[in-house]
């Protein structure tokens, strides 16, 4: 198979190909139907590269030989009959041939295709194969030369415009009458001549004069065919469509749709028996969705003559009561149950309320007339909302309609803000009636679940004009405004009828989202908090888990939000969940395989648990609640985690043998401890930890750090367990604050095991990173102790093999992360860690492996880092500042982060030696493009290191750049020039020189 696509590429890109196709397609008896048409296509594409060339031979032979291949084939009783596909090609290569020779050697192309449709000369139009073949190649013209949609070269649009006017200049007339005289002699005959006829109108009327075309012979074909059944009915839709859309001007374009009554048209067909009864099976929606195209279409125009204001005023007053004839009629299909057939009205009420929109905001009022339209506007897109008789909630086989129709609502949601913002007091009127209404309905049972849900889904959305306010309440608990008002109103009803035991798990969901939404209301109106919780409670327990699941994530946003009210019902509320708290792992894939725990990630595809953990993070908020004394939060926090204790002690023996489900479990468990502690500490990395934890709290989760630790000790070998420790240790890092720092070499040893992946080792890092920043007054101790062991596993990953593009990645990462993790220890101003005693030993090798990823031009993100790492270790351990203004230019060349200097003997002579030649072997190295965007950044690092060598040598650096540095690389001009910008220039200044010499001084060595 693969040979012959190649072959067949080869015949397609060759010079050539197309002498074998043509013959090969034309000859008799013909070839396989496979074989013709990639003939045809390898003929278009040969015609394709002669395009340009009006003069070239083999088009002209081509053209020669397809015209007679036609001329065989599709006159009457030829006898032989093409495929549609073949047709189709067929078409197109008669297209391209008369982009290439229309205007100048085949100027009788549309006579000789219109003579194919005929017997002879003056019979009718009795040969449907000639016929098809004519309209088909009007389509292929159009599409070529016509279509706004295809994007061109301006060669190809100069062209396409010079084949129009000669269209219009010689054939135009003969078309027109052409495919009237078509319409008119298969008008009731064969449904395809007629309905692709129709087709080539509707394609060609936005180019052509429109007199040619509306006239009273074309029209009461139009009309005719409009009152027939099926696609012929349809496409003579689609041309009046096209027909009423025609670009004009403004009072041309009134004339048009009054002279063709459109108006009375989408009427009678809005009044036809079969666009009666939307819930019969006979409803025909392609019928209706025809009919609110061309409603829109016309409208749309009406509006935007009002909207642009360029019509004088009786032409003005047109339009206005075109508008309110058409209003009716588009609301009618607005309001349809089939979204198709509304959403074909949308452009026309998006123009419609931005023309409102613009009205009010120039003159602060709307007109009686304009006002008139705003209310059954707003009542339409309200009513689209609703879910529609037939549907159901919650099915598996529904949720691509489910999730077209929650599209469908953000259209509505954009159209429905834009009624509010023109009338806000109209909106919150219409709104509380709407929402109120309902809720009054409710307890009398009266009530649809699709009304309620509708009221649900407006009161959730009515918060958004509240909040412009500054919120629902002002200071005292009093209502920002009057929408807060109206919403306080309806909440405080909604909590009357008890609307969250409805039966329905919709509108359950619904009232979940809103308690969350509006739990300021609960702040203020704290004594419905234990109501709003018991109906928590059936929602958290639901059969239907989509309800369950998502009310798991509700509850703690819940909770979280009114923490503070929870501490008298704080442990009744941990007793009715603690039900929903007993894991069970479900092994993803149906697989056994612990090789597979122990390199893939674990508990992603397990959707449950994942939801699950909201609710173990819901207990952490639960047991913090202020109003607890401490006491009891322990109490709470230690039955919380003892069953978790328990599960992992019971799996951890099969886990070591094995057992992936009971891996997966501890993952769990480990999960859910860690996730307890959020509650805790809303402590993230880049802050600083302040533990307001109590010791009787913190105690516990001591023992879970235990318990954590030693599943990873014994089952360090999964991915799973690693993985769940290491998140489970960031999140207790604001909980046990300097507490944790103890654990910390275990943490290393279980999470850096010899399985550890990179990526492992750089999320690991990034942890370490949050840790030195958020101890970095304690943690000086612990760090010294873990440097060295924990650089060794670092080179080790890095000094590894790579296989694979991902594997790159990752070591790329790492490279980066390793620099990272050095350069928050020295803004941290832990720098003296690195030569310590314990750690002096490692320091030449960190070194080294600086200055190899600064040399490393293939990756220019490392090198930057890398560089910035050498710059602040120059700061910290070159020789202290001698005057404050030197001082303060280096500060300016280390941006943030500046840490203290810690001057370290000897270090001076690395500067010189080491770091100053390095300076120079970057912008040296073969293949260091000093053009790319990224490599000029690199260079602005390297000027920013030579300033800081030079402020903290002085002379002497200068000296060494003249008398061993520049010999050695090869710089004998412009020396004096290069020293005294270094002396001199401010550091934006000396950045821009730096790059400029390099390129002229360095690189035309």
């Amino acid at each position: 198979m693969d040979q012959a696509i190649n072959y067949v590429q080869g015949v397609r890109d060759s010079e050539n190909g197309w002498q074998a196709c043509l013959p090969l397609f034309t000859r008799m008896p013909p070839a396989s139907e496979t074989v013709r048409v990639v003939c045809l296509d390898i003929l278009a594409a040969s015609i394709d590269k002669r395009l340009r060339y009006t003069a070239d031979e083999s088009t002209q032979y081509i053209k020669q030989t397809i015209q007679e291949y036609v001329q065989a084939t599709y006159t009457t009783g030829s006898g032989v009959s093409d495929s549609a596909a073949i047709q189709n090609k067929l078409s197109q290569i008669l297209t391209k041939l008369f982009l290439a020779t229309y205007t100048t050697s085949w100027q009788s192309f549309f006579d000789d295709l219109m003579a194919l449709g005929k017997s002879s000369p003056n019979s009718s139009w009795d040969n449907p194969e000639g016929i098809l073949l004519f309209i088909r190649t009007c389509v292929s013209v159009h599409d070529e030369v016509a279509d706004t949609l295809i994007p061109r070269t301006p060669e190809e649009g100069a062209r396409n415009i010079n084949i129009k006017d000669c269209i219009r200049d010689r054939d135009m007339n003969k078309l027109v009458t052409a495919w009237q005289q078509i319409l008119t002699e298969w008008n009731g005959k064969q449904g395809p001549v007629v309905e692709m006829c129709l087709h080539v109108i509707a394609r060609w009327v936005s180019w052509i004069d429109i007199s040619l075309v509306v006239n009273d012979v074309m029209m009461r074909l139009l009309f005719q065919f409009m009152g027939s059944d099926g696609s012929v009915r349809d496409a003579a839709l689609v041309a009046l469509t096209e027909i009423v859309g025609k670009k004009m001007k403004g009072p041309d374009k009134l004339d048009l749709i009054t002279f063709l009554n459109v108006g009375e048209i989408i009427g009678q067909i809005a009044q036809s028996p079969s666009l009666q009864n939307q819930e019969s099976m006979d409803y025909d929606t392609d019928l209706a969705e025809g009919a609110a195209k061309l409603a829109n279409t016309a409208a749309l125009d009406i509006v935007l003559i009002l909207s642009k204001g360029e019509v004088d005023e009786h032409n003005r007053q047109r339009a206005e009561a075109l508008l309110q004839s058409f209003m009716p009629l588009l609301l009618r299909f607005f309001s349809d149950q089939y979204d198709e057939v509304s959403s074909a009205v949308f452009a026309v009420t998006q123009e419609l309320l931005s023309l409102l929109r613009k009205e009010k905001k120039a003159t602060g009022t709307l007109h009686p007339d304009h006002a008139s339209l705003l209310l059954p506007i707003l009542n339409a897109i309200v009513m689209k909302t609703k879910y529609d008789s037939e549907t159901t909630w919650g099915d598996e086989d529904e949720q691509t309609d489910e999730a077209e129709f929650e599209q469908l609502k953000q259209k509505l949601k954009t159209m429905q803000d834009a009624v509010a913002s023109i009338d806000e007091d109209l909106y919150v009127r219409f709104m509380s009636q709407l929402v109120e209404g309902t809720f009054e309905r409710v307890n009398g049972g009266g009530v649809d679940w699709r009304e309620l849900d509708l009221a649900l889904h407006e009161l959730h959305l009515f918060g958004e004009i509240a909040m412009k306010y500054g919120g629902i309440f002002s200071k005292g608990g009093k209502p920002s405004g009057p929408p807060a008002e109206i919403l306080i109103s309806m909440l405080g009803k909604m909590m009357a009828c008890n609307v969250s035991d409805y039966a329905h798990p919709a509108t359950k969901l619904k009232s979940m989202e809103i308690f969350m939404r509006y739990t300021s209301f609960f702040e203020v109106h704290s004594n419905l908090i234990p109501q709003a919780l018991e109906s928590f409670n059936k929602c958290i327990h639901d059969s239907h888990i989509r309800v369950r699941t998502r009310s798991w994530y509700l509850f703690l946003r819940f909770v979280k939000n009114l923490r503070q009210h929870m501490g008298e019902i704080a442990e009744t509320i941990l007793g009715a969940i603690g039900d929903l708290l007993v894991i069970r792992a479900e092994l993803p894939n149906d697989t056994n395989d612990v090789d597979e725990l122990s390199s893939q990630s674990g508990g992603s595809e397990d959707a449950t648990f994942e939801s699950q953990l909201s609710l173990f993070e819901a207990v952490g908020f639960l047991c913090s609640s202020p109003s607890l004394p401490v006491e009891n939060q322990a109490l709470m926090v230690k039955s919380a985690m003892a069953p978790l204790f328990s599960d992992i002690e019971a799996h951890l023996g099969p886990a070591e043998n094995g057992d992936a489900l009971a891996a997966l479990q501890i993952h769990h468990d480990i999960m859910a401890l860690g996730t307890l502690g959020r509650g805790f500490s809303n402590w993230t990395g880049g802050m600083k930890v302040e533990v307001t934890t109590g010791e009787l709290v913190a105690d516990e989760f001591v023992r879970a750090m235990e318990a954590v630790l030693v599943a990873l000790e014994r089952l360090s070998k999964f991915l799973v367990i690693r993985e769940s420790a290491r998140l489970a240790f960031s999140k207790m890092v604001g909980v046990l604050g300097p507490k944790i720092l103890t654990f910390l070499p275990r943490w290393i040893s279980g999470l850096l095991a010899k399985s550890s992946s990179r990526g492992e080792i750089s999320m690991f890092l990034k942890l370490l990173e949050q840790i030195v920043h958020g101890f970095k007054n304690v943690v000086y101790n612990i760090l010294n102790e873990l440097l060295s062991p924990l650089l060794q596993r670092v080179f080790s990953s890095l000094s590894g093999s790579t296989t694979g593009t991902d594997d790159e990645l990752e070591l790329a990462d790492l490279r980066r992360e390793f620099l990272s993790f050095l350069l928050v220890i020295i803004n941290n101003d832990l720098g003296q860690v690195f030569v310590s005693e314990t750690n002096l030993e490692q320091f030449q090798s960190l070194l080294e492996a600086i200055s190899h990823y600064a040399r490393n031009i293939s990756d220019p993100a490392t090198q930057k880092i890398a560089l910035n790492t050498l710059n602040k270790l120059s700061f910290v351990f070159g020789p202290s500042s001698a005057a404050a203004n030197e001082k303060a230019k280096m500060v300016g060349l280390l941006a943030i982060n500046a840490p203290q200097e810690q001057p370290l003997a000897g270090f001076e002579n690395l500067m010189k030696d080491r770091f100053a030649i390095l300076c120079w072997e970057i912008p040296a190295t073969p293949g260091f493009n000093v053009k790319d965007a990224q490599s000029k950044q690199v260079l602005g690092e390297v000027a920013n290191f030579q300033k800081m060598l030079y402020l903290k040598l002085g002379d002497e650096y200068l000296q060494t750049l003249r008398n061993n540095i520049f010999p050695q690389v090869g710089v004998n001009r412009g020396v004096d020039e290069y020293c005294s910008a270094l002396q001199n220039q401010e550091n934006k200044e000396f950045r821009k020189f730096f790059q400029r010499f390099v390129q002229e001084v360095l690189r035309s060595r």
